[in-house]
């Protein structure tokens, strides 16, 4: 893309100043901001389209030994999760967001074979520790390493290797917009003077912007003994970035994983 993406900086600078840096805090702020979900709603990721969960649900059905418990690991408001509960039979939404895990949960009501907890995924410990209490199990991670530190992806990486085991799969789905985060905000309708409604609200809780997570990325970061089972690119659905305007369809990468044999 032009040059004209730099023309952004200032207008990303005095959002930053009133922003808090550390990202746990800044994801609790924005889920404490957020009033509405789904397709007409203010996350930004959350378009509660049935094509994406449906494509979710067959890869599932496709590769994962259903017996086992699923984990969604950056669960947000517990969208996929709840749909996960039509391929495993007991479903634990994890998110470092209390404010996103206490909506999911009021989101839910009475569902005995789903939950949900505040959790540290670059945590080292938790994986093991979570695997400890149940074993291998199939884990979900939808765009969510494109906004995780690269020096912390490794930590991800290791958490899910412990939570798979021997028997588990691997499902994620990350974005894979070509450029720079920069790059990504120009393509998603920020102008050096305005930001659409749905990235204000991250970018002023202080959020950061998403790199691509693509096939380089998933070589980088699942070497052997991990084996990819499939893999290609895919779509994630996003609302509107303008009320009434078109539905995001945001060219991604999907690739379903297993670890040590």
């Amino acid at each position: 893309m032009s040059g004209r993406k730099y023309l952004l900086i200032p207008l990303l600078t005095r959002y930053a100043m009133t922003a808090p840096r550390d990202q746990r805090r800044a994801w609790d702020r924005y889920w404490s901001s957020v009033r509405r979900t789904g397709a007409d709603g203010e996350v930004l990721w959350d378009a509660e389209q049935p094509a994406e969960l449906e494509g979710v649900l067959a890869r599932f059905r496709a590769h994962a030994d259903r017996s086992l418990p699923a984990v969604d690991l950056g669960c947000g408001n517990g969208r996929q999760a709840r749909a996960l509960t039509e391929v495993a039979p007991r479903v634990i939404g994890v998110d470092r967001a209390p404010a996103a895990v206490e909506r999911a949960r009021a989101d839910v009501g009475e569902d005995p074979t789903l939950e949900f907890r505040v959790a540290d995924i670059t945590d080292p410990s938790f994986g093991p520790a979570l695997h400890e209490e149940l074993g291998d199990v199939n884990v979900h991670v939808r765009g969510v390493l494109h906004v995780v530190d690269a020096d912390r992806r490794p930590a991800v990486v290791a958490n899910l290797a412990a939570l798979v085991g021997t028997r588990g799969t691997a499902f994620v789905c990350e974005t894979d917009v070509a450029g720079d985060p920069l790059d990504y905000l120009l393509w998603q309708g920020a102008t050096p003077t305005r930001l659409p409604p749905v990235m204000r609200r991250l970018i002023a809780a202080g959020v950061r912007a998403p790199s691509h997570f693509g096939a380089e990325q998933v070589a980088e970061h699942f070497p052997p003994p991990w084996r990819v089972v499939d893999a290609g690119p895919a779509v994630m659905f996003g609302v509107p970035v303008r009320p009434g305007g078109p539905r995001q369809e945001i060219p991604s990468y999907q690739a379903v994983l297993r670890g040590r044999s």
